[in-house]
């Protein structure tokens, strides 16, 4: 799992073709992939926002 910014968080979604977003009140989570490859993006309400990325 690696931090991003919430700006850098913001171009990987403009890029990821998302197959499900969950959104449990704290955080949501987009599942899908990028250029292929599987990828989970994660962004929190903490502070000005928490972002991370599994791949």
């Amino acid at each position: 799992m690696k931090h991003v910014s919430p700006e850098h968080a913001t171009d990987l979604l403009e890029v990821m073709t998302i197959a499900q977003s969950i959104d449990n009140g704290t955080t949501i989570t987009h599942h899908g992939h990028i250029e292929g490859q599987p990828t989970i993006l994660i962004s929190t309400c903490r502070g000005e926002g928490d972002c991370y990325i599994i791949q």
